[in-house]
């Protein structure tokens, strides 16, 4: 366990029907949360389940397995650190729904197996910064069709490369 002043503390932590006053996640997701079809109009946020596996250290606090469902945006999951001066830093996906989100999502995880749009936290706890990770929209774009070749081509590379050469296969 080790000294009172270096505690690490470490479980699970549930939430259901919780709502978090003053704190406007649509507005905060910015541009995500246009996908959705979302304006920022409602200064909380309703949750209707939220879970985690939470670790409290003199190094900071982690949180892994974040899964977070919240009506107005959709699904967010992910994992990240706050350091002891509370900078953040989480990188997470957004299954949204409404608007465009379920085509985009659904392009941004073509054939990747994992449905949603990346994006990380950072900033501080007083004020977080909700960053879409484009670079992980278009590797999940990448990704699936590299896949869908795969599948086209029944994981043969000679037959990949030949299509891609404009040869017909014998």
């Amino acid at each position: 366990m080790g000294p009172m002043d270096k505690l690490v503390i470490t479980g699970p932590v549930r939430l259901a029907n919780t709502k978090l006053t003053g704190f406007d996640l649509g507005s905060k997701l910015g541009a995500l949360s246009a996908f959705a079809g979302k304006e920022a109009s409602n200064p909380d946020t309703s949750i209707q389940n939220a879970s985690l596996n939470a670790r409290v250290a003199p190094e900071g606090p982690k949180a892994d397995n974040i899964n977070l469902t919240v009506q107005a945006v959709g699904v967010i999951t992910g994992a990240g650190t706050v350091s002891p001066m509370g900078a953040l830093n989480f990188k997470m996906l957004a299954e949204l729904k409404g608007g465009v989100a379920g085509g985009l999502t659904q392009v941004a995880s073509l054939g990747s197996g994992k449905g949603g749009i990346p994006f990380a936290i950072e900033g501080t706890t007083s004020n977080p910064h909700f960053t879409p990770d484009m670079k992980g929209v278009a590797g999940g774009i990448a990704q699936g069709a590299l896949g869908e070749a795969k599948a086209a081509t029944k994981g043969n590379p000679a037959v990949a490369l030949s299509g891609l050469l404009g040869k017909k296969q014998k």
